[in-house]
């Protein structure tokens, strides 16, 4: 029988560098709080002050990401009956619906031949990358669909699983719902 949801988790590998960021980002705060309290001002006191908030600002989103992660077991990828929600590339695009994709292509990364993406070309790639609040992001999303023909690409890099499982993953899914939606019309 064919599981309903298929879950790739973050490599470990990621899941450390993670812990790993918001450490060194909680210890570069406390340096910065601690050189804060020492310097004079106008010796810089202001600039380590921004350095400090930053640093801390970074360490609670680290440590918000994580415990997101950790309540989700560390799942970064669902692929479902109902499409894909991908939450390894810290995009917001939400569940990419299968009703919404055209085609499936495998396509090279720009800049690294042996790097692959699954490309989903999508009916609505401007409604999914409005879907990102973030304007660096969106601008990622935009760039991918002028270089891919599509903003939705996914990669295993961050994923627990080769390149193939993630391929064949999205293929069996994808191909369920064009034969389910094939016999209904």
């Amino acid at each position: 029988m064919i599981p309903n949801v298929i879950k790739f988790t973050l490599t470990r590998k990621k899941t450390k560098r993670l812990l790993l960021g918001t450490f060194l980002s909680a210890l570069f705060g406390f340096i910065e709080l601690y050189l804060f309290n020492i310097l004079k001002f106008g010796g810089g006191k202001m600039i380590m002050l921004c350095l400090c908030i930053v640093s801390f600002g970074f360490t609670l989103f680290c440590l918000g990401s994580f415990i997101h992660l950790r309540k989700e077991r560390f799942t970064a990828m669902y692929i479902s009956d109902e499409g894909i929600n991908d939450i390894s590339t810290g995009n917001n695009i939400g569940t990419v619906l299968w009703k919404d994709v055209e085609q499936v292509k495998i396509m090279s990364e720009i800049g690294n031949p042996k790097g692959k993406y699954v490309v989903l070309k999508v009916v609505n790639p401007n409604e999914y990358i409005r879907q990102e609040p973030s304007l660096s992001k969106r601008r990622s999303l935009e760039l991918k669909l002028q270089y891919y023909g599509s903003p939705i690409c996914f990669s295993n890099r961050a994923l627990n699983c080769t390149f193939d499982e993630l391929k064949d993953a999205v293929y069996l899914k994808y191909n369920q719902y064009k034969e389910t939606h094939r016999t209904e019309s």
